[in-house]
């Protein structure tokens, strides 16, 4: 830029900042060490935001005593794939300390039979911190959170087809209802373009803590930070996958969506203790390893970015007596949501600080 004589040069945006812990001692073969978990995501917390304690660094994220905190969860329906237990406890614990009451603390996915299986049986207690599931368990005695009627939905031209779990899914007239019950014969659900958010994390004084994992999916590239909290925060999303796109911005406009996510959600803490860098859904431990990696941003896009990396360099390299695996390449789903602002996907413009 020119201005009479004078130069004026456009500064450039500052990057986005990740605090990281590598350390295989964090584990023994595939299992967590609670205490060395615990120390390591305080010492996320204290990197990230240049404060001296945890308390002080939720503080600056935005946390205060008296708030109410959902931290999603990935369970996928095995502790392996998904947020280790050890690393949701530990953020838990912090923010107890930090002053947040525990039953104000909810640890949150979205279908109850997965985070069962993924070491998350859902309580409602007081004076402790929930385990709550969006989607209950046809056998549950604890409610499921459920999705809110009365917030602005999520809008795609995408067609979905409702099932058991959306809010607007209604059982078809061979079960008895009629169809001006508003089920599946009435006019605004044939076509449902619409996904409503949890009702967890629709209220105005809510905070959001995500907690994602390193894990690589067959369809979707990585089943990360991104994908984990925009699909497991709205109903009515099998349609909202896109993996053959050039550019996917669901998740991103999702994850971008003012005021019902966006201006909530503090903190992104992609958990790589146990890293799935190949193979499908299931947990395989062919392709998988223990670097004790764990990351932490307000940059949801950057972490998984990382993550990609990695993926890409264990399946060049995968192990002994196994072949090289091809690249995942491109992911749609992360260059979308770099496109809509959601965080960075050039490497270049991360800023990876080492806890010391």
């Amino acid at each position: 830029l020119t201005f009479g004589s004078t130069h004026l040069w456009a500064a450039d945006p500052p990057k986005s900042r990740v605090a990281k812990v590598e350390d295989p001692s964090l584990l023994t073969n595939f299992d967590p060490k609670p205490d060395r978990i615990k120390t390591a995501v305080a010492s996320l917390l204290t990197t990230l935001t240049g404060k001296s304690t945890p308390t002080d660094a939720w503080k600056d994220l935005g946390i205060n005593p008296g708030d109410t905190v959902a931290v999603k969860v990935t369970a996928r329906g095995d502790p392996r794939t998904g947020t280790r237990r050890e690393v949701a406890d530990a953020v838990a614990a912090s923010l107890i300390a930090a002053g947040v009451k525990a039953d104000q603390i909810t640890l949150w996915d979205k279908r109850e039979i997965d985070m069962a299986k993924s070491g998350y049986p859902v309580r409602q207690k007081s004076g402790e911190v929930q385990i709550r599931a969006v989607i209950a368990a046809a056998t549950s005695d604890i409610p499921g959170l459920g999705f809110d009627p009365d917030s602005t939905p999520y809008f795609n031209p995408t067609m979905g087809q409702l099932i058991y779990g959306d809010l607007k899914f209604q059982p078809s007239l061979m079960d008895g209802l009629p169809l001006s019950s508003g089920g599946s014969g009435s006019s605004a659900d044939k076509i449902p373009y619409w996904s409503y958010f949890s009702k967890l994390i629709t209220p105005k004084e809510v905070k959001v803590v995500n907690i994602g994992s390193m894990t690589s999916d067959p369809d979707v590239g990585i089943y990360g930070c991104c994908i984990s909290l925009a699909l497991g925060s709205v109903d009515n999303a099998r349609r909202l996958l896109k993996p053959n796109a050039d550019q996917d911005t669901t998740a991103g406009e999702i994850l971008m969506s003012d005021p019902l996510l966006k201006p909530k959600t503090v903190l992104h803490i992609s958990d790589g203790l146990i890293l799935k860098f190949a193979g499908g859904k299931e947990f395989d431990a062919n392709y998988s390893c223990t670097p004790g990696l764990l990351l932490a941003s307000t940059d949801p896009v950057a972490l998984d970015i990382i993550a990609l990396g990695r993926f890409e360099k264990m399946r060049l390299n995968p192990g002994v007596g196994i072949p090289p695996i091809p690249k995942i390449g491109k992911v749609p789903h992360l260059e979308g949501a770099a496109l809509v602002g959601a965080g960075v996907a050039d490497p270049a413009k991360i800023e990876i600080l080492s806890v010391p």
